[in-house]
């Protein structure tokens, strides 16, 4: 690994810290709300694994702080008042 992403986080670190998991974290890079590189490993089947930037989580916990979860549906109860 070259010395410029050393301090990147594979997809499974990050998704410990969010709370989630690596296919979710993978789907955060692909919509661009995390920045991350496919790094090519040798000797590892496909094309390698995600690094994601330490510096773009901060503000993705922050889109998740601010997102207000689904009310839940109130239905009225039959026979009440």
């Amino acid at each position: 690994m070259s010395a410029r992403y050393r301090s990147w986080l594979s997809t499974q670190a990050v998704a410990a810290i969010l709370d989630t998991t690596s296919a979710e974290v993978c789907r955060l890079v692909g919509l661009g709300r995390l920045s991350g590189i496919k790094f090519p490993q040798s000797g590892r089947p496909g094309t390698g694994q995600w690094l994601v930037n330490p510096k773009s989580i901060p503000k993705e916990q922050l889109r998740r702080l601010k997102r207000v979860p689904a009310r839940a549906e109130v239905r009225p109860v039959a026979g009440g008042l």
